[in-house]
């Protein structure tokens, strides 16, 4: 049965790769006039864990620091963060800060700030090295199910895949978010980022993040070579998967047991996985790569943990940075502001260690050069950390 395996690896070698996705075109915001230098103090709040934030933002709307409603993220990150709440949000919750900030998670804050009628428009923007969202200006809208959880029209990847898209008829009490996207070096100093009064929210893993998967993954005896094989493999450009968005969620519950098929002890079922695999765009050569680490006896990988771990793994990116890189990411942030592209009202920064992503031995030198940065731009700052958090030591 072995030899029918390698038999159908060898026919499948050299088969095309599965079509690519295009991404969007990013419109021009309206203009705002340069940052002037000696403004009023510039507050800057530092918390940990990303959705902390949210408290901040509804307590600087309270006090007058931002509107009622209408305000804009520029939201500088290495993941977009927008996500719905996992569980029912209530809108009365804006006036418990505390309550709602309990209800939301890292990746949902945001979309609970629109939910809520705080954020009209969020800019996503992104490292180079980050790539969960096509870039461009898309709308949405977010509205309860009828479990009363919110999800999003969105029919891209990021929300159908996780299970997170709804067709616009099943939402009710539905409010009309903006996001745009967009590269830092492709945002030029100069060219407003936003019309009207903004958050500047930066998570320090925007500079450098880890990857938890790929942090499990190491751990349970995969080499580095092993995980960019692996990502490439079943990067979302390669796979083959259906426009429709309910048979687009349906195909990756058979791509995720066609894994299961590959990784069974069974040869028939490796051999339906092979296929079913291939007919989805993995590459030859890669499911004879998938096969060699599943005859390799000696090293006894857990294939359990690369099927938990998989998603994640390809989903989320890792990248670390050396000092002259975390040093040109901060000067580039730092001239949007000092050009007037981005004209904070309040800078909000999740340094997202506890959480796992942003690495701690570069955390004291991301969050110096950040606020260097920002500091130059603007040399007024009213500068506060969460309870719990202080100054991190200069390097």
């Amino acid at each position: 049965m072995r030899a029918l395996l390698l038999a159908l690896l060898t026919l499948l070698a050299g088969a095309p790769p599965a079509r690519a996705q295009s991404g969007g075109e990013l419109a021009p915001a309206s203009g705002l006039a340069r940052a002037q230098p000696g403004a009023a103090p510039l507050p800057v709040v530092v918390c940990d864990s990303h959705h902390h934030v949210l408290r901040h933002w509804l307590e600087a709307s309270a006090a007058g620091t931002l509107p009622a409603r209408g305000v804009e993220v520029v939201h500088f990150d290495a993941h977009p963060d927008m996500g719905p709440p996992p569980n029912p949000v209530l809108r009365a919750w804006r006036a418990q800060p505390s309550v709602l900030v309990a209800a939301v998670d890292i990746e949902s804050f945001q979309l609970a700030a629109a939910w809520v009628g705080l954020v009209r428009r969020i800019t996503w923007l992104r490292p180079p090295w980050a790539f969960q969202l096509r870039d461009g200006v898309r709308r949405f809208r977010v509205g309860a199910d009828a479990r009363g959880v919110l999800q999003v029209d969105d029919p891209d990847d990021y929300y159908v895949l996780d299970g997170r898209y709804a067709p616009t008829a099943a939402l009710h009490d539905q409010v009309d978010v903006e996001l745009a996207v967009l590269a830092l070096p492709d945002a030029p100093p100069g060219a407003p980022l936003h019309d009207g009064p903004a958050i500047l929210d930066v998570d320090l893993d925007g500079f450098a993040t880890r990857n938890p998967a790929a942090d499990r993954l190491r751990a349970a005896g995969f080499t580095d070579a092993e995980l960019v094989r692996i990502r490439s493999a079943f990067a979302r450009e390669r796979l083959d998967l259906p426009a429709d968005p309910v048979a687009r969620s349906a195909a990756l519950g058979v791509l995720l047991e066609a894994l299961r098929g590959v990784a069974s002890a069974s040869v028939v079922d490796q051999l339906a996985g092979a296929a079913r695999l291939w007919w989805m765009g993995v590459p030859a050569a890669d499911l004879w790569f998938l096969y060699g680490l599943l005859v390799d006896e000696a090293r006894a990988l857990p294939l359990d943990v690369l099927l938990e771990q998989g998603r994640t793994l390809v989903g989320l990116p890792e990248r670390s940075a050396d000092a002259a890189e975390i040093a040109a990411t901060a000067a580039q942030l730092g001239e949007l502001v000092a050009s007037g592209a981005v004209r904070p009202a309040l800078v909000t920064i999740a340094r997202s260690a506890n959480d796992g992503y942003t690495p701690r031995a570069a955390l004291p030198a991301i969050e110096w050069a950040f606020l260097d940065a920002l500091r130059a731009a603007h040399p007024a700052l009213e500068l506060r950390y969460d309870p719990g958090l202080a100054p991190l030591p200069r390097p």
